[in-house]
């Protein structure tokens, strides 16, 4: 309980000189709240735990493991674990193990990158169209519209095979081209409700002009959509280069990855399973842990959740 100074004027209120529990709560700062309430989900925690160990073991590999992932020991083709290799030898006698962590710089760096190119654009035609409206709105829209209707995987299948070289660029810019319009759509749903609000109309007046409302009076209040959509379409997006380059269409030889992997060892499920074992999970953990951290991030940034 907060101690109160007695007054001689008692219609005069003195100010508590401690802090209730309950006031200092109050005094939070934004961040403080949104953070608060990420760590109270487990299981997002978990996630950005184990992701974070990935990513550090993907920039720690050559201290993990010093075997080159490219080179072929032919003396240890098919061998089975040991201390040495912990996952194996694959037929061609490169390091397993070697060859996972390695993957996962490729495999991160395509998810993440083209994440970021996708939401950069899926930004840029959501805000416009959700601010303009008309029939720029229109226009985004149905173009939109026709990305949406085209099927995902069979354009990356097509165009992977027509216009691509296997490179990493070449399949950031695939995967980003096909993938933008959710997050336009959900900016432009953002825009839509927050561009008649009464602190645009006020900034209006004061004589801000467009670009300077969509990008710093809107668009840092949409903020919290986009971070979850940015945070799942990392997963989404190493699965789709893991699936391009399972085919044949994705990234090629020497540049390997998780994808990669699962191609190379197809034909060896029934000889040597672990071969397929390894960069499968390795692919359901890392999108497994991308999804609760976003589960998390929309619980964490909701506006409407209450403080418990």
């Amino acid at each position: 309980m907060a101690t109160i100074q007695s007054s001689p004027n008692p219609l005069v209120p003195v100010p508590a000189i401690q802090l209730t529990p309950e006031l200092t709560r109050k005094r939070r700062s934004q961040g403080r709240i949104i953070f608060d309430r990420f760590v109270r989900n487990k299981a997002a925690v978990v996630g950005f735990v184990v992701l974070a160990l990935l990513v550090l073991a993907a920039i720690f590999a050559p201290f993990i493991d010093h075997h080159d992932p490219d080179f072929y020991h032919v003396v240890l083709q098919d061998a089975p674990p040991s201390l040495a290799y912990p996952l194996g030898n694959d037929d061609l006698g490169r390091d397993e193990l070697a060859r996972m962590l390695y993957g996962a710089r490729v495999s991160l760096l395509v998810g993440v990158t083209a994440m970021v190119v996708q939401i950069v654009i899926g930004v840029l035609v959501g805000a416009v169209a959700g601010f303009l409206g008309g029939w720029v709105d229109n226009v985004l829209m149905r173009i939109t519209d026709a990305f949406l209707a085209i099927p995902f995987l069979i354009a990356l299948f097509v165009f992977g095979s027509l216009f691509s070289d296997g490179s990493v660029r070449d399949i950031v810019l695939l995967i980003a081209v096909f993938s933008w319009p959710n997050a336009a759509r959900i900016v432009r749903g953002e825009f839509l409700s927050l561009k008649e609000r009464e602190f645009l109309l006020a900034s209006r007046t004061l004589g801000a002009g467009n670009l300077r409302l969509m990008f710093r009076h809107i668009l840092p209040n949409a903020v919290g959509p986009i971070t979850v959509t940015a945070t799942l379409a990392v997963g989404a997006n190493i699965i789709a280069e893991s699936i391009l380059s399972f085919f044949g269409f994705g990234l090629q030889p020497p540049t390997s990855s998780w994808g990669t992997m699962l191609n190379d060892s197809q034909s060896f499920i029934a000889t040597d399973p672990l071969l397929v074992w390894a960069p499968g999970l390795a692919i359901l953990i890392t999108v497994l842990c991308f999804n609760l951290i976003g589960d998390g991030l929309r619980d964490a940034l909701d506006p409407h959740m209450t403080e418990r």
